[in-house]
């Protein structure tokens, strides 16, 4: 079974939906889906960090 990585696009708005003051069901809904797929938010944050880097260099 192929594992899926949500696009980064998507892994940002969940990042961005923890930092706002956001309704708390989307909130919690977001660090699901986080956790879900990384493992934890510092694990998402990498990820992100790692996607800017392929695109510039």
């Amino acid at each position: 079974m192929t594992a899926y990585t949500p696009p980064p696009l998507l892994v940002k708005t969940w990042l961005q939906l923890l930092g706002l003051n956001s309704e708390p069901e989307a909130a919690a809904h977001a660090k699901r889906m986080i956790n879900r797929n990384f493992g934890s938010v510092d694990l998402a944050v990498l990820y992100l960090e790692q996607c800017q880097l392929k695109k510039a260099g």
